[in-house]
């Protein structure tokens, strides 16, 4: 289900991958407010989902290069979580968002906060649910695109950072269990 975008709104998004990183949000979502860690149950955070498009507006060096993004899908365990923060947009900035995220749709769920476990309330995510690509080890526009969400989960803490790498996959694999990939840098 898809929620439509309209004038005057305001909605709060669940971001888990590089929006986590408050400098890529803002990039975007100048405007974004009230941002704070939280998680949703029932998804699974993969790198599956190729963007062929790449940078584009950030990262200029690496423009036009395709890397594969996480994506978030819903599992059978409504238990399983997915870390992420939780932030209030207007209309502008939702367009902007949803420009920026264009091969995924807007879902619904509902936020906990990461502390206490309690509901915040209902969100809107963005989920494409292709599984159509596969991490590129090595390659210098995907270690950026890892590294951003690395450093975005480091804003919020060691428990937070570590519930990441424990519930990000590539491959099947926790990225917590790739330990030459949690160290990477651009420089």
């Amino acid at each position: 289900m898809k929620p439509a975008v309209q004038a005057g709104q305001t909605r709060q998004i669940f971001g888990y991958g590089s929006l986590i990183n408050t400098q890529s949000l803002l990039n975007t979502a100048a405007d974004a407010s009230d941002i704070r860690p939280c998680y949703v149950k029932g998804f699974r955070r993969s790198f599956n989902l190729w963007n062929a498009r790449g940078w584009h507006k950030t990262n200029l060096d690496l423009a036009g290069v395709p890397y594969c993004a996480v994506d978030i899908n819903e599992t059978s365990d409504p238990d399983t979580k997915v870390n992420g923060v939780i932030f209030t947009v207007h209309n502008d900035d939702l367009v902007q968002l949803v420009k920026r995220e264009y091969v995924y749709k807007l879902v619904e769920s509902t936020a906990y906060d990461f502390e206490t476990g309690e509901v915040i309330g209902k969100c809107s995510l963005f989920s494409a649910c292709k599984d159509d690509g596969q991490y590129v080890f090595d390659a210098p526009a995907q270690t950026r695109y890892l590294e951003v969400c690395l450093e975005g989960a480091k804003q919020y803490g060691e428990d937070f950072y570590a519930m990441f790498l424990e519930t990000t996959y590539i491959g099947g694999k926790r990225l917590s269990d790739m330990p030459e990939l949690i160290g990477v840098s651009t420089g």
